[in-house]
Formats: C-alpha cells, structure tokens, sequence
C-alpha cells in the first residue's frame, strides 16, 4: 500500500525579469515522484523550468515575470505503508 500527498510552496517573483528559483521537499520517509510550478499571472510571467532537486527529496523550478506576482512550486511525494 502507499501513501501520496502534494506538497507546495509560494514564492514571491518581483516583476523585474530576473530568474527566481523556488523549492519545495517532501517530509522524512516520503520520496518525490514528480512535480512542477504554476505563475499566478501567465500574462507576465513564465515558468522557465523544473526538475527534481539535486539530493532527490523534493522539487525545485525556475520562474520570472514582468510584473511583481507569486509562483507556486508543488511536489507528489509518496511513502510505502
């Protein structure tokens, strides 16, 4: 059996175009099996890219806009029960 939760985090973007990473982890016991990140203004802002992070417990991604915003970085993590 397994267990499956989303994990997520807002970061901040301010509007001035230059890259902003953000990240987000899984709790102890639980491995990440995918994730990614949503602008909340798609009209300026851009997600540039995501991936795991380097140690595998989480998720990371890049985002940049052209008008002061929030991007929101989630992960699927599951543990086996």
């Amino acid at each position: 059996m397994t267990d499956t939760i989303r994990v997520t985090q807002v970061v901040n973007v301010p509007g001035t175009g230059q890259s902003v990473q953000g990240a987000v982890y899984c709790p102890d016991g639980y491995t990440v099996t995918g994730g990614g990140a949503t602008m909340g203004l798609t009209d300026s802002g851009i997600v540039a890219s995501t991936e795991p992070t380097t140690a595998g417990q989480g998720w990371s991604a890049w985002g940049r806009a052209s008008a002061a915003q929030t991007m929101t970085v989630w992960a699927v993590c599951m543990r086996r029960t």
